[in-house]
């Protein structure tokens, strides 16, 4: 072989090797599992531990998932469908199955997440501004009915990795939330202040129109075993501000919209305190302030919350923890009332298929029932009537001794057998109807939406017809005004000027009260005005010929 020959195929060699060397495939990049990936996390984080944050923004969200875009998660249970979202390890949505309906609002009128994301802060700041964690990606692992998201963090340099672990129930009004806070760096943890905030989240369902005050939200707590709202405070006495602050011994906290409830109960420990946002146009933000120990390099805190979601309902409350009963908010004197009310009127219902004729059938039903008590308050009336001469002479008589007149006043009462209080009887004793029918009308998901006829759309809502420069003009109200005055002006006894005065007074403070109640509640009140002045029309007719 020349030399030409043997310097070519080095040549060739040389040529070849450098080709390789420069156009090599490749080999392409192994799936990162969620173990490398909190190593790698672990080993960064450590390389920056020494250098904190600024002080004003002490949390950094270093590293929060392989993922690049929103992800969800899809949970069905017998009383929930549920949808998750990795931004944020939070309830995108929320389907109450037994009535149909979405807790998660899409629209309102105020400055909220619209989202049950049962988030964790460090500080106050965060409860109302938002954490960092809030908007990041977080990666997820699922097992089942369990959903465990994670992230890692830098908390003044330190470097955090924050679990959030949803455990879901398949036949139950409740499920589970876990968190698990790790130390990953070589320091130990902790807060200047001590605690951690825990917050269910600052909106609940269903949509409906918030400004309307019986459709308000509030956030709710016991704190030393005492049941408490959590409204914002724009009234009359105070102004709305940033935040409030109850402090005691916590046993649960929640949201209360106008039919459900979200409450997280703690599991084995209790929260030392509540803060909510108070500001007029934010949501419903609360938080329970739940004591943090110092966590040691590589230690973990975990806290878990048993969470009841559904209808306020002491039965269904009860079911899951009887401590939470109270977040129901219902009078126990007017309770039983109230269950009696409703089932007579579901019941009804079944057979006219219409709840606002339902009522007025129940109004007919429980006229007929105080019907023996209207004709003995009719025949004291009458009796009172026949008595007014004699009690005229009395008050000339005795016009400049009033304990004389009382005196003797009781003394024609006792003689005559009248009661000057028995006309009122009937009135009195429907009394615990009305209020047990407004608490029916406020709280019972069944009467929501419930229309009657014309323009009465939903007997749970004022009705009204038009608005005016913000002014509603509700009918019924107008109705019961004029059905009042007319009943009082055929079955009061005239004794005076005064009572002249009240007759003509109360019609307008009636009216000035039922303004803006449900609809169905002031038909009520109006249909038993329009039977009592029928029925003493008919008093009066046959009275008249039995003289």
């Amino acid at each position: 072989m020349d030399k030409k020959t043997i310097l070519a195929i080095l040549l060739s060699a040389i040529v070849w090797i450098a080709w390789f060397l420069w156009f090599q495939p490749k080999e392409p990049p192994k799936p990162v599992t969620q173990q490398q990936e909190e190593v790698q996390d672990e080993q960064q984080s450590a390389s920056q531990e020494e250098k904190p944050s600024p002080a004003q923004d002490p949390i950094t969200v270093k590293h929060a998932s392989a993922l690049k875009s929103e992800s969800t998660v899809d949970i069905n249970t017998d009383k929930y469908q549920l949808q998750l979202t990795n931004k944020g390890a939070a309830i995108k949505k929320i389907t109450y199955l037994d009535r149909k309906v979405d807790l998660i609002v899409q629209k309102t009128p105020y400055q909220s997440r619209n989202l049950v994301d049962f988030a964790v802060y460090f500080n106050d700041e965060e409860l109302m501004n938002g954490s960092a964690m809030d908007e990041a990606l977080w990666n997820y692992s699922q097992a089942g009915d369990e959903i465990k998201f994670f992230t890692n963090i830098l908390y003044n340099g330190i470097p955090l990795q924050v679990e959030k672990i949803y455990t879901f129930n398949k036949d139950t009004y409740s499920f589970n939330v876990a968190y698990r806070i790790t130390n990953r760096g070589s320091r130990p943890f902790s807060l200047q202040n001590g605690t951690l905030i825990f917050s269910p989240g600052d909106m609940l369902g269903p949509e409906m129109d918030f400004n309307n005050r019986y459709n308000q939200i509030s956030s709710i707590y016991s704190i030393d075993n005492d049941f408490n709202n959590g409204h914002k405070g724009n009234g009359f006495f105070s102004k709305s501000g940033d935040l409030k602050k109850d402090a005691g011994t916590t046993n649960w906290i929640g949201i209360s919209s106008r039919y459900f409830l979200l409450v997280m109960l703690p599991d084995g420990f209790t929260g030392t305190g509540v803060v909510y946002d108070n500001r007029e146009h934010t949501g419903f933000r609360a938080g329970m302030y739940v004591r943090l120990k110092e966590i040691k390099p590589g230690q973990s805190t975990e806290q878990k919350f048993k969470i009841y979601l559904g209808e306020r309902d002491k039965e269904k409350l009860g079911a899951v923890d009887p401590t939470i009963i109270d977040a129901a908010d219902v009078s126990t004197l007017i309770e039983p009332i109230r269950y009696f009310v409703i089932w007579c009127l579901m019941g009804i219902n079944k057979f006219i298929g219409n709840l606002g004729w339902s009522l007025v059938i129940f109004s007919i039903l429980t006229k007929l029932v105080f019907m023996p008590l209207t004709v003995k308050s009719t025949e004291s009336m009458k009796r009172m009537q026949m008595l007014t001469p004699k009690l005229n002479e009395l008050k000339a008589k005795h016009k400049d001794k009033p304990e004389a007149l009382q005196k003797e006043m009781m003394k024609l009462y006792k003689e005559n057998k009248v009661n000057p209080m028995g006309g009122c009887l009937p009135i009195l004793l429907q009394m615990p109807f009305f209020f047990a029918l407004y608490s029916a009308l406020i709280n019972s998901f069944d009467l929501w939406q419930a229309p009657f006829v014309l323009w009465i759309k939903d007997l749970s809502m004022p009705d009204t017809v038009l608005t005016i420069s913000g002014f509603n003009l509700n009918i019924l109200p107008l109705i019961m005004t004029a059905t009042t005055f007319f009943q009082q002006k055929l079955t009061t006894v005239d004794t005076g000027q005064q009572q002249k005065i009240m007759m003509m007074v109360m019609p307008f403070v009636f009216i000035f009260i039922f303004w803006n109640m449900p609809s169905g509640l002031v038909l009520y009140w109006s249909l038993q005005n329009i039977f009592q002045i029928a029925h003493q029309l008919i008093t009066n007719k046959f009275g008249k010929k039995e003289e």
